[in-house]
């Protein structure tokens, strides 16, 4: 998966995501995305999942891992569930 695909996966599931967070904290995410900084939206966005305590699908919370450890980055435990992002 390329930075390319990266952007366009956590595009949908920041906009899949409109039930579980505010609009506007989910507006400044894809802004983040859109403007090439989809690391900055995926530790925002995890960040958020945790402060309003969201119980995030199993396939999401794989993609998120996934795409944070193509980055070199880690999802919190709370999120991934047990999973690593290794």
């Amino acid at each position: 998966m390329d930075l390319q695909t990266i952007e366009k996966r956590l595009a949908v599931i920041l906009s899949d995501a409109k039930e579980w967070l505010p609009a506007e904290q989910q507006t400044d995410m894809q802004s983040l995305v859109a403007a090439g900084e989809p690391g900055v939206a995926l530790e925002n966005f995890c960040a958020q999942l945790e402060e309003y305590d969201v119980v995030v699908p199993d396939q999401v919370v794989q993609e998120l891992c996934e795409m944070a450890a193509l980055m070199g980055m880690n999802v919190s435990p709370r999120i991934a569930g047990g999973r690593t992002s290794d």
